[in-house]
């Protein structure tokens, strides 16, 4: 019994047919459709055109995107792979009378169970023509591609694609778009065509980028209409390159924020920060002028260039972010019961109004910490005792 072969599915009849198809084309066409409506991903393993040469001739081998075996790398390891031998084949060549091309089914059968529906299988999934035209007029016009795929489904019912294809097509009219040119290369070319304000520099001896700065001109001009407060952090992992990416905020006189400028860096050193902040400052037009608040987290190299560059200025810390870490501290210390309580008290002594309510609210945390010390340590060695002057207060 065992050396039976594993055959799940038979789909013989599903493919049997008499008729006679005039072009290639329309034999691939049929087959797939035929395959969609009985849930089978029939690709084309085989095509061969009749040229005049010994041995080739016109057909067409049909087979289950499951046939084959998966390769085994080099390294003798083997990663997963939906190929499991599946025997499912399809022939499909002119007849002889002329009368266009005709289908023989070698072998209907599938070693595999077939899927309940096939929605988000990437083969199916793949966009056509026109689907593909929508998909490169809405990136244009730079619609996330969320509504992207809203828009497929709602102009093709039928579409089965998912956001993954969508992505990909993106990534393949980026790269028309682009040419040869690097991504670095083309960031420098569409800086230079939107007439932005950018600084570069390059590792010593070499042609690698080291850190980018930008600007636009808009931007210039609302830095120094607005230079009163800064919003300064990073963002990761946003590029291939894996660099940092810095990012400035400036605020209006109503609280609107607006982005000041960009800038990829090498790395998150204080002379990398020293850099981007230096450019920064030849934005403004006013040689002695620079920010009265700058706001950022707790990186302490970004907070040293800031020293450095911009010794006027007084350096915040943005609370939002002190708060997820000591929310998250908490967590890890202290019991169910007690993190909400412990939360508000904490939130008490961050918006104490003096030194005296300060002292007060800090008291009663430590009251209700007494038996998690490694919690209160960390607020305070991490927190209150080097930065309580950055974001303590009304």
């Amino acid at each position: 019994m065992e050396n039976l072969p594993k055959i799940c599915v038979d789909t013989t009849d599903a493919f049997m047919t008499t008729e006679r198809f005039g072009t290639r084309e329309e034999v691939i066409r049929w087959i797939k459709e035929v395959g969609i409506d009985n849930k089978v991903t029939v690709i084309i393993s085989r095509s061969d055109t009749k040229t005049g040469k010994r041995g080739r001739s016109n057909k067409i081998i049909f087979g289950c995107d499951k046939g084959g075996k998966h390769k085994i790398s080099d390294s003798g390891t083997q990663s997963a792979s939906k190929k499991c031998g599946c025997p499912f084949k399809i022939r499909s060549t002119p007849a002889k009378d002329g009368s266009g091309w005709k289908i023989d089914v070698k072998c209907g059968l599938h070693n595999h169970g077939l899927p309940d529906r096939l929605e988000g299988h990437s083969f199916i999934g793949r966009l056509t023509t026109d689907e593909k035209q929508h998909v490169a007029d809405l990136a244009k016009r730079h619609v996330a591609p969320r509504n992207i795929l809203l828009s497929l489904q709602d102009k093709f019912p039928e579409n089965v694609t998912r956001i993954t294809q969508v992505y990909k097509h993106k990534s393949v009219i980026e790269k028309e778009i682009r040419g040869p040119r690097s991504e670095i290369q083309h960031l420098f070319k569409l800086i230079e065509d939107a007439g932005y304000v950018y600084w570069s520099r390059k590792k010593d001896d070499s042609e690698v980028v080291r850190e980018i700065f930008w600007a636009h001109p808009d931007s210039v001009k609302l830095l120094n209409i607005f230079p009163i407060v800064l919003v300064m952090d990073s963002t990761y992992k946003t590029n291939k390159y894996r660099q940092p990416l810095f990012e400035i905020v400036g605020m209006t006189s109503t609280e609107l924020t607006f982005a000041v400028g960009f800038a990829y860096m090498e790395s998150e050193q204080t002379e990398n920060f020293c850099w981007v902040l230096e450019k920064l400052k030849e934005l403004f037009v006013k040689k002695d002028m620079c920010p009265q608040v700058i706001l950022t987290d707790r990186d302490l190299a970004l907070m040293k260039a800031i020293e450095v560059v911009f010794p006027n200025s007084i350096n915040l810390l943005c609370r939002f972010h002190i708060n997820k870490n000591v929310g998250a501290k908490c967590k890890q210390h202290v019991v169910n019961d007690l993190q909400k309580t412990i939360d508000t008290l904490w939130m008490e002594v961050v918006w104490a109004s003096d030194e005296v309510e300060y002292g007060q609210r800090l008291h009663q945390l430590e009251q209700a910490c007494v038996d998690y010390s490694g919690f209160i340590n960390y607020v305070k060695d991490t927190w209150l005792t080097p930065h309580r002057h950055r974001f303590v207060g009304p």
